[in-house]
């Protein structure tokens, strides 16, 4: 969500979740199978649904090294002080090659997907002046 930059889900929460003032939100939980602990997909039930609350399907020490990446990218602030990403342990920069891998394929991914549209955007323009 975070990385890729689809911020709709960013105002998806409960009380649950995000505490007393989402409490409006919950009842769109069952809808967005918040509390389910099996994929409903059984195509894919080695993996969380995406039809599932993100919010639900990332745990606590996920959001700690995601901020800890956002802190650094931000104001280049280690999570361990010192001014060396290398001077961290190694799960910090680990957690950090993680980060910027899957940034670089969701802007790839987002990248291409901004081609296609300007390729059939291109077609259509040629049928319309036929071309």
């Amino acid at each position: 969500m975070v990385l890729s930059g689809d911020d709709t889900t960013l105002k998806w929460g409960c009380s649950k979740c995000k505490g007393e003032e989402f409490e409006e939100q919950d009842h769109l939980r069952i809808l967005r199978n918040c509390d389910n602990s099996q994929n409903e997909n059984i195509a894919w039930s080695w993996m969380p649904s995406l039809r599932r609350c993100p919010w639900s399907q990332t745990d606590d020490h996920t959001w700690i090294i995601l901020n800890w990446w956002v802190e650094f990218k931000e104001f280049q602030v280690l999570p361990f002080g010192g001014s060396d990403l290398m001077e961290q342990p190694a799960y910090v920069l680990e957690s950090f090659a993680l980060i910027r891998q899957l940034q670089i394929e969701i802007e790839k991914t987002e990248a291409e997907k901004r081609q296609r549209e300007i390729e059939r955007a291109h077609k259509k323009a040629r049928r319309k002046t036929g071309r």
